[in-house]
Protein backbone atom coordinates (compact mmCIF):
# COMPACT_ATOMS: atom_id res chain seq x y z
CA UNK A 1 0.00 0.00 0.00
CA UNK A 2 1.39 3.22 -1.31
CA UNK A 3 -1.11 5.66 -0.15
CA UNK A 4 -4.52 5.46 2.25
CA UNK A 5 -7.51 7.66 2.08
CA UNK A 6 -9.73 7.95 4.54
CA UNK A 7 -13.15 8.97 4.61
CA UNK A 8 -14.24 11.35 7.78
CA UNK A 9 -18.21 11.59 7.73
CA UNK A 10 -18.29 12.90 11.18
CA UNK A 11 -16.32 15.08 13.47
CA UNK A 12 -16.67 11.74 16.40
CA UNK A 13 -14.63 9.89 13.74
CA UNK A 14 -12.08 12.43 13.84
CA UNK A 15 -11.99 12.10 17.73
CA UNK A 16 -11.65 8.45 17.53
CA UNK A 17 -8.69 6.82 19.29
CA UNK A 18 -8.25 3.75 16.71
CA UNK A 19 -8.51 6.79 13.80
CA UNK A 20 -5.12 8.51 15.38
CA UNK A 21 -3.68 4.86 15.82
CA UNK A 22 -4.17 3.84 12.44
CA UNK A 23 -3.14 7.38 10.55
CA UNK A 24 0.06 7.57 12.73
CA UNK A 25 0.61 3.70 12.32
CA UNK A 26 0.45 3.79 8.54
CA UNK A 27 2.67 7.13 8.24
CA UNK A 28 5.50 5.25 10.18
CA UNK A 29 5.40 2.65 7.56
CA UNK A 30 6.05 5.77 4.96
CA UNK A 31 2.45 5.22 3.59
CA UNK A 32 1.51 8.73 2.40
CA UNK A 33 -1.91 9.00 3.91
CA UNK A 34 -5.32 11.24 2.52
CA UNK A 35 -8.08 12.89 5.18
CA UNK A 36 -10.85 13.53 3.09
CA UNK A 37 -13.31 15.36 5.04
CA UNK A 38 -16.77 14.76 3.83
CA UNK A 39 -19.37 15.96 6.56
CA UNK A 40 -22.56 17.00 4.85
CA UNK A 41 -22.92 19.65 7.25
CA UNK A 42 -20.01 21.97 5.90
CA UNK A 43 -19.58 24.21 8.44
CA UNK A 44 -17.76 21.48 10.40
CA UNK A 45 -15.06 21.18 7.94
CA UNK A 46 -12.84 24.26 9.96
CA UNK A 47 -13.71 22.87 12.84
CA UNK A 48 -12.09 19.33 11.48
CA UNK A 49 -9.25 20.75 10.29
CA UNK A 50 -8.12 22.35 14.08
CA UNK A 51 -9.29 19.08 15.16
CA UNK A 52 -6.43 17.27 13.08
CA UNK A 53 -3.67 19.80 14.13
CA UNK A 54 -4.86 19.15 17.58
CA UNK A 55 -4.45 15.23 17.19
CA UNK A 56 -1.03 15.20 15.18
CA UNK A 57 2.28 17.35 15.82
CA UNK A 58 3.97 19.42 13.45
CA UNK A 59 5.93 16.83 11.45
CA UNK A 60 3.27 14.57 11.12
CA UNK A 61 1.26 17.42 9.56
CA UNK A 62 3.43 18.71 6.64
CA UNK A 63 3.10 15.01 5.70
CA UNK A 64 -0.49 14.80 6.07
CA UNK A 65 -2.80 15.56 3.03
CA UNK A 66 -6.35 17.03 4.70
CA UNK A 67 -9.06 17.92 1.35
CA UNK A 68 -12.74 18.43 1.79
CA UNK A 69 -15.58 17.64 -0.91
CA UNK A 70 -15.14 21.47 -1.49
CA UNK A 71 -11.79 21.13 -2.62
CA UNK A 72 -13.11 18.21 -4.84
CA UNK A 73 -15.59 19.99 -6.67
CA UNK A 74 -13.23 23.28 -6.91
CA UNK A 75 -13.12 23.19 -10.45
CA UNK A 76 -16.02 20.86 -11.52
CA UNK A 77 -19.18 22.55 -13.69
CA UNK A 78 -22.49 23.35 -11.90
CA UNK A 79 -25.26 25.71 -12.04
CA UNK A 80 -25.85 28.74 -10.77
CA UNK A 81 -27.73 29.31 -7.70
CA UNK A 82 -31.84 30.26 -7.84
CA UNK A 83 -32.52 33.71 -6.49
CA UNK A 84 -34.38 32.43 -3.53
CA UNK A 85 -31.32 30.11 -1.91
CA UNK A 86 -28.81 32.99 -1.95
CA UNK A 87 -27.77 33.81 1.11
CA UNK A 88 -28.34 37.64 2.27
CA UNK A 89 -26.54 38.95 4.39
CA UNK A 90 -28.72 42.60 4.78
CA UNK A 91 -27.89 42.47 8.90
CA UNK A 92 -24.24 43.42 8.43
CA UNK A 93 -25.45 47.44 8.95
CA UNK A 94 -27.39 46.11 12.19
CA UNK A 95 -25.71 47.29 16.23
CA UNK A 96 -22.95 44.18 16.73
CA UNK A 97 -21.13 42.24 19.97
CA UNK A 98 -17.95 40.46 19.16
CA UNK A 99 -16.48 38.06 21.34
CA UNK A 100 -12.70 36.42 20.99
CA UNK A 101 -12.54 32.51 20.94
CA UNK A 102 -11.58 31.08 24.45
CA UNK A 103 -9.93 27.93 23.00
CA UNK A 104 -7.94 26.69 20.06
CA UNK A 105 -11.67 25.24 18.91
CA UNK A 106 -13.03 28.13 19.13
CA UNK A 107 -13.31 31.46 16.41
CA UNK A 108 -14.10 35.01 16.88
CA UNK A 109 -17.95 35.51 16.87
CA UNK A 110 -19.83 38.39 15.67
CA UNK A 111 -23.44 38.71 16.47
CA UNK A 112 -25.82 41.06 15.31
CA UNK A 113 -28.85 42.35 17.03
CA UNK A 114 -32.35 43.69 15.76
CA UNK A 115 -35.42 44.64 18.61
CA UNK A 116 -32.92 42.92 21.30
CA UNK A 117 -32.49 39.78 19.71
CA UNK A 118 -29.52 37.94 17.86
CA UNK A 119 -30.77 37.87 14.18
CA UNK A 120 -27.53 36.51 12.63
CA UNK A 121 -24.02 35.19 13.43
CA UNK A 122 -20.58 35.20 11.83
CA UNK A 123 -17.79 33.44 13.01
CA UNK A 124 -14.08 34.71 11.79
CA UNK A 125 -10.69 33.53 11.00
CA UNK A 126 -7.90 35.29 12.60
CA UNK A 127 -7.80 37.52 9.71
CA UNK A 128 -11.39 38.66 10.45
CA UNK A 129 -12.37 37.10 7.39
CA UNK A 130 -15.61 34.99 7.48
CA UNK A 131 -15.99 30.98 8.16
CA UNK A 132 -19.73 31.11 8.68
CA UNK A 133 -22.79 33.15 8.33
CA UNK A 134 -25.63 32.10 10.02
CA UNK A 135 -29.18 34.23 9.84
CA UNK A 136 -31.93 33.09 12.90
CA UNK A 137 -35.48 33.57 13.49
CA UNK A 138 -37.02 32.70 16.24
CA UNK A 139 -33.68 31.80 18.09
CA UNK A 140 -33.45 28.97 15.29
CA UNK A 141 -30.76 29.10 12.13
CA UNK A 142 -32.64 29.39 9.61
CA UNK A 143 -29.66 29.81 6.65
CA UNK A 144 -26.35 29.44 6.71
CA UNK A 145 -23.17 30.19 4.54
CA UNK A 146 -19.82 29.06 4.67
CA UNK A 147 -16.72 29.92 3.75
CA UNK A 148 -12.90 29.37 3.35
CA UNK A 149 -10.35 31.67 2.75
CA UNK A 150 -12.99 34.55 2.02
CA UNK A 151 -14.49 32.34 -0.51
CA UNK A 152 -18.48 30.88 -0.36
CA UNK A 153 -18.15 27.07 -0.79
CA UNK A 154 -21.81 26.44 1.15
CA UNK A 155 -25.40 26.88 1.63
CA UNK A 156 -27.18 25.88 4.18
CA UNK A 157 -30.96 25.89 5.04
CA UNK A 158 -32.87 24.84 8.11
CA UNK A 159 -36.49 23.42 8.67
CA UNK A 160 -37.05 23.99 12.58
CA UNK A 161 -33.84 24.34 13.93
CA UNK A 162 -32.44 21.34 11.68
CA UNK A 163 -30.67 21.18 8.27
CA UNK A 164 -33.23 20.46 5.25
CA UNK A 165 -30.52 21.28 2.74
CA UNK A 166 -27.33 21.47 1.76
CA UNK A 167 -25.88 23.01 -1.29
CA UNK A 168 -22.10 22.45 -1.93
CA UNK A 169 -20.46 24.90 -4.47
CA UNK A 170 -17.71 25.06 -7.32
CA UNK A 171 -15.27 28.22 -7.04
CA UNK A 172 -17.77 29.96 -9.59
CA UNK A 173 -19.78 29.83 -6.57
CA UNK A 174 -22.33 27.18 -8.88
CA UNK A 175 -24.04 24.34 -7.27
CA UNK A 176 -22.45 21.40 -7.81
CA UNK A 177 -24.26 19.13 -5.57
CA UNK A 178 -27.46 19.49 -3.77
CA UNK A 179 -27.93 17.32 -0.30
CA UNK A 180 -31.50 16.74 0.85
CA UNK A 181 -32.15 15.50 4.03
CA UNK A 182 -35.06 13.40 4.54
CA UNK A 183 -36.19 12.01 8.14
CA UNK A 184 -38.40 8.92 9.19
CA UNK A 185 -39.93 7.62 12.10
CA UNK A 186 -38.80 4.21 13.03
CA UNK A 187 -41.48 1.99 15.19
CA UNK A 188 -38.92 -0.38 18.13
CA UNK A 189 -40.49 -3.58 20.09
CA UNK A 190 -38.60 -5.40 22.65
CA UNK A 191 -40.06 -8.48 23.57
CA UNK A 192 -38.83 -10.54 26.59
CA UNK A 193 -40.17 -13.28 29.17
CA UNK A 194 -41.57 -12.15 32.69
CA UNK A 195 -38.23 -13.36 34.07
CA UNK A 196 -36.19 -11.37 31.95
CA UNK A 197 -33.43 -9.13 34.23
CA UNK A 198 -33.23 -6.81 31.68
CA UNK A 199 -35.62 -3.48 31.95
CA UNK A 200 -35.88 -0.59 29.94
CA UNK A 201 -36.02 2.17 32.98
CA UNK A 202 -36.75 4.91 30.84
CA UNK A 203 -39.64 3.36 29.03
CA UNK A 204 -43.07 2.05 29.88
CA UNK A 205 -43.76 -1.45 30.05
CA UNK A 206 -46.85 -3.44 28.42
CA UNK A 207 -48.17 -7.06 29.03
CA UNK A 208 -49.24 -9.15 25.70
CA UNK A 209 -51.70 -12.37 25.83
CA UNK A 210 -48.76 -14.49 26.35
CA UNK A 211 -47.51 -12.39 29.51
CA UNK A 212 -44.58 -11.58 27.61
CA UNK A 213 -43.29 -7.77 28.69
CA UNK A 214 -42.99 -5.64 25.92
CA UNK A 215 -41.22 -2.09 25.86
CA UNK A 216 -42.31 -0.12 22.93
CA UNK A 217 -40.20 2.42 21.24
CA UNK A 218 -39.84 5.08 18.63
CA UNK A 219 -36.81 7.21 16.94
CA UNK A 220 -36.05 9.36 14.06
CA UNK A 221 -34.03 8.14 11.43
CA UNK A 222 -31.99 10.31 9.14
CA UNK A 223 -31.01 9.67 5.10
CA UNK A 224 -29.71 11.99 2.84
CA UNK A 225 -30.88 12.13 -1.12
CA UNK A 226 -28.02 13.76 -3.43
CA UNK A 227 -28.36 15.12 -6.72
CA UNK A 228 -25.53 15.96 -8.72
CA UNK A 229 -25.58 18.93 -11.24
CA UNK A 230 -22.89 18.10 -14.10
CA UNK A 231 -24.75 15.62 -15.52
CA UNK A 232 -28.31 15.16 -13.26
CA UNK A 233 -27.12 12.16 -11.46
CA UNK A 234 -29.61 11.61 -8.35
CA UNK A 235 -28.22 9.54 -5.34
CA UNK A 236 -30.87 7.52 -3.19
CA UNK A 237 -28.33 7.84 -0.54
CA UNK A 238 -25.35 9.33 0.51
CA UNK A 239 -23.40 6.46 0.82
CA UNK A 240 -23.88 6.03 -2.75
CA UNK A 241 -23.23 9.15 -3.31
CA UNK A 242 -19.58 8.34 -1.37
CA UNK A 243 -19.04 5.21 -3.09
CA UNK A 244 -19.32 6.87 -6.24
CA UNK A 245 -17.19 9.87 -4.98
CA UNK A 246 -14.16 7.14 -3.73
CA UNK A 247 -14.21 5.20 -7.16
CA UNK A 248 -12.69 8.19 -8.86
CA UNK A 249 -10.48 10.02 -6.33
CA UNK A 250 -8.88 5.68 -4.97
CA UNK A 251 -6.13 5.08 -7.79
CA UNK A 252 -5.90 0.90 -7.39
CA UNK A 253 -2.89 1.05 -5.09
CA UNK A 254 -4.39 2.93 -2.26
CA UNK A 255 -6.03 1.71 0.51
CA UNK A 256 -9.44 3.02 1.92
CA UNK A 257 -10.12 3.61 5.51
CA UNK A 258 -14.03 4.35 6.45
CA UNK A 259 -15.58 5.01 9.96
CA UNK A 260 -16.90 1.81 11.37
CA UNK A 261 -20.53 3.24 11.99
CA UNK A 262 -20.18 3.72 8.12
CA UNK A 263 -19.39 0.27 7.16
CA UNK A 264 -22.69 -1.46 6.62
CA UNK A 265 -23.93 1.65 4.77
CA UNK A 266 -21.04 2.30 2.16
CA UNK A 267 -19.83 -1.23 1.57
CA UNK A 268 -22.14 -2.85 -0.02
CA UNK A 269 -21.46 -0.02 -2.42
CA UNK A 270 -18.18 -0.80 -3.02
CA UNK A 271 -18.11 -4.50 -3.20
CA UNK A 272 -14.84 -4.71 -5.32
CA UNK A 273 -13.34 -2.53 -2.46
CA UNK A 274 -10.80 -3.69 -0.27
CA UNK A 275 -12.34 -1.48 2.79
CA UNK A 276 -10.39 -1.27 6.29
CA UNK A 277 -12.21 0.37 9.43
CA UNK A 278 -11.37 2.44 11.93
Amino acid sequence: MKQAIFLVTSLAGLKKLTFKQKVKSLMNDQVQVTILLAMIQFDDYEIARRLVQSIFKAKRLAQLNVVSLADLVADEAGVDVAESEQFKADFEDLPLHRFEATNALERPTVRYVKDGEIVAEVKEDGNQQPLLKMRYADHQPISAAVYEAGNQFGLLTYRDGKLAQALLLNQQGQVVYRFIRHARTVNFAYTMGRTSKLKFTELISEEDDEHRVIYRDSEEQLSYEVVGYQNYDRFDSVYSFYANLLEKIVPADSGLFIDLNDNPELTPYLPQQLIFNY
